[in-house]
């Protein structure tokens, strides 16, 4: 189904008072009024920028909301993982899922001092991967702390948003998770996790992990973006931990993440054991396709046809005036 809209170059009040006067000005001239009024006509057409817009399209998806819960933490810029940093191995993963499950819905929840959703439940894959491209590290000035249970209460807002949908009429959608971090807690005084908050949310997920990042033996802490200054780094490459004088470093702890793993009654295991491929592959074979119907905003430029006949007009108003002007 598609629908004719404009949307106007030149505001239409302007363009109405404009194309009035002219208007005016070409029925008092008295001289080739048919071919200047088709001129016009045009022109204010053009500068409305008629499209069509298609409203409607069918769309195959799978039944699955897929949510990334990310530690956004300072720790997640250490160093001891094949990409560049913990962070940018959480992006490559998460782009990967994308990839894996299309037609998915997915959302975001990043955490540092607070947990955000960074992007709530969407079939819009392109969205999703630009979102992640986005996701940034707490900067040294604000951070005060981890703590793993941040994230639980919109985990739970998304998880039971998930089940209101199914409710709706759409297959039973399954509710996936994965939560991805170091383990590392820093700051227990101000940032207390209470895992407790996870409590029974076990029976709101259907599949999923927790995935740790980074190493036992840890690494060090890289500077990065706006915060690669001599105040954090002492001038050098990496974070510095000022009660050492030495560089800040920070190894993974997998037992805080498996305390989490068994609280969300989903598997635990590190990315670097390989065996994200195989959950992937059991999500898929738990996932049905549907065909769903929504609106979209496809919209197709129709202005220029309008172009070509004025164009014509055009050439002819200048042959006319050269011929009587001449």
């Amino acid at each position: 189904m598609s629908s004719l809209i404009f949307k106007p170059i030149v505001p239409i009040t302007i363009m109405s008072i404009f194309t009035f006067i002219m208007l005016v000005i070409v029925l008092i001239n008295r001289k080739h009024i048919i071919n200047r009024i088709l001129i016009l006509a045009l022109v204010f057409l053009i500068s409305q920028r008629p499209m069509i817009m298609e409203e409607e399209d069918s769309v195959y998806s799978l039944n699955l909301d897929v949510i990334f819960v990310v530690d956004t933490t300072l720790s997640m810029l250490a160093e001891d993982v094949k990409e560049e940093t913990r962070i940018d191995l959480v992006k490559k993963i998460c782009k990967d899922i994308v990839n894996t499950l299309p037609g998915s819905r997915f959302s975001i929840i990043a955490h540092h001092n607070a947990a955000f959703i960074k992007y709530p439940f969407s079939f819009d894959n392109a969205a999703i991967l630009s979102v992640i491209d986005s996701i940034k590290i707490v900067e040294p000035n604000y951070s005060v702390g981890s703590s793993l249970s941040l994230p639980a209460d919109y985990m739970k807002m998304l998880l039971n948003s998930s089940i209101i949908t199914t409710n709706k009429g759409m297959l039973k959608r399954e509710k996936i998770v994965f939560f991805f971090g170091d383990g590392e807690l820093n700051n227990t005084e101000k940032l207390q996790t209470d895992l407790t908050k996870y409590d029974g949310m076990d029976k709101l997920i259907d599949n999923g992990a927790v995935i740790g990042i980074g190493t036992t033996e840890g690494g060090k802490i890289v500077a990065k973006g706006s915060f690669n200054t001599d105040k954090y780094t002492g001038g050098g490459k990496y974070i510095i931990d000022y009660s050492t004088q030495k560089p800040a470093i920070s190894k993974l702890n997998e037992d805080n993440l498996k305390q989490v793993a068994t609280k969300l009654g989903i598997d635990y295991f590190n990315y670097n054991s390989g065996k994200l491929t195989n959950k992937l592959a059991q999500i898929k074979d738990i996932s049905e396709q549907e065909t769903r119907h929504q609106k979209i905003k496809k919209e197709n430029d129709i202005y220029y046809y309008f172009t070509f006949a004025l164009m014509i007009l055009l050439i002819y108003e200048l042959y006319y005036y050269r011929r009587n002007e001449l």
